[in-house]
C-alpha cells in the first residue's frame, strides 16, 4: 500500500464520531436563523434524539448554542464568529479597517462593509453604519454569493485561474452555479476597471460600489463595499461619483496599512 493510502486509511481509523456529531449540529444551526428543536435537528441530521441530546447540552454549556427563554429551539451563538476574529490575519484586517471605514461612512453618509472569501462564498467581517438617519447596512457574518454580488465579483476577478476554479468548485449547492464564460467576463471587466459598480441583486434602487483591498503580497484579502442609495428628496450631500472616489481612497488606505505597495 502506498504511503498516501496508508495515511488516508489511518485517518478513517481515527474518526471521532462525537466530534463529527457536534460539528454537524453547529453547521446545521449556522444556517437556521430561527433555530431548530431537538427533534428538528435529529430529523435534519438523520440521527436519533438520544444521541444528539448530550451533544447539545455540552454545546450550550460551552456557549456555542443557546435556547431563548420560553422556547424549545436551539440557536447558534456568535461564539464561532468571535473565535474567527481571533485568527490573526482577520483580526489585523478588522483592526486596521475599523477607523478608515468609520471615516468613509461619515464622509459619504453611507454604510460600508468588508468581505473576505471563505469556502465558496464571501463573509462580512467588518461593518460600519452611516451616521444618517436613513441607514442601509449588512450584518456582520452575512454571506455574499460569489456570482451575483459586488464583493463576489471582486474576489473572483483578483484570484488567479487555479484559485478561481477552486472557488467555483466550492460554491454551495443552493447558490446559482456560474457558466465559465460568465466568470471570465466578470473577471476581465472588473480587473480592467479596477473596481465593481453594479445594481444590487438583493435590493431595488441600490448601487453597490466595491474596491479591492490587497496585502503585502499584492493578493486580494478583502472587498470594501458600499451599498449606495440616493434620497428621493435630493437631500443627500454626496453623489455616487464623489462617493466612488472616496471608497477608492479608503480601500487604498486599508491596503497600504496592510503592507501593500504598488509595483513600480
Amino acid at each position: 500500500m502506498s504511503t498516501k493510502r496508508k495515511k488516508q486509511a489511518g485517518r478513517r481509523e481515527y474518526a471521532a464520531p462525537a466530534l463529527e456529531k457536534g460539528l454537524d449540529i453547529l453547521e446545521l444551526l449556522a444556517g437556521e436563523e430561527s433555530g431548530l428543536t431537538l427533534s428538528g435537528i435529529a430529523s435534519r441530521l438523520d440521527r436519533s434524539v438520544s444521541e444528539l441530546f448530550r451533544m447539545l447540552i455540552v454545546l450550550e454549556r460551552r456557549g456555542y448554542v443557546h435556547t431563548p427563554q420560553d422556547s424549545d429551539k436551539y440557536l447558534a451563538t456568535l461564539k464561532l464568529f468571535e473565535l474567527a476574529h481571533r485568527f490573526r490575519p482577520v483580526q489585523r484586517l478588522t483592526t486596521v479597517s475599523g477607523p478608515i471605514m468609520k471615516k468613509l461612512a461619515y464622509q459619504i453618509e453611507q454604510s460600508c462593509h468588508l468581505v473576505i472569501y471563505y469556502e465558496g462564498k464571501g463573509h462580512v467581517v467588518a461593518q460600519q453604519d452611516s451616521p444618517s438617519e436613513r441607514v442601509l447596512s449588512v450584518r456582520l457574518g452575512a454571506e455574499a454569493p460569489l456570482l451575483n454580488s459586488c464583493s463576489g465579483h471582486l474576489i473572483l476577478a483578483y484570484a488567479d485561474e487555479r484559485e478561481r476554479a477552486l472557488m467555483i468548485s466550492r460554491i454551495p449547492k443552493h447558490h446559482r452555479r456560474p457558466k465559465p464564460s460568465d466568470v471570465d467576463a466578470i473577471a476581465r471587466r472588473v480587473r480592467k476597471q479596477g473596481f465593481e459598480l453594479i445594481d444590487s441583486a438583493q435590493i431595488s434602487g441600490v448601487r453597490d460600489i466595491g474596491y479591492p483591498v490587497f496585502d503585502h503580497t499584492r493578493q486580494l484579502i478583502a472587498a470594501l463595499v458600499v451599498p449606495f442609495f440616493s434620497f428621493l428628496d435630493g437631500s443627500h450631500p454626496v453623489n455616487i461619483t464623489a462617493a466612488q472616489d472616496t471608497v477608492k481612497t479608503a480601500a487604498t488606505t486599508i491596503s497600504r496599512e496592510m503592507g501593500y505597495s504598488p509595483e513600480s
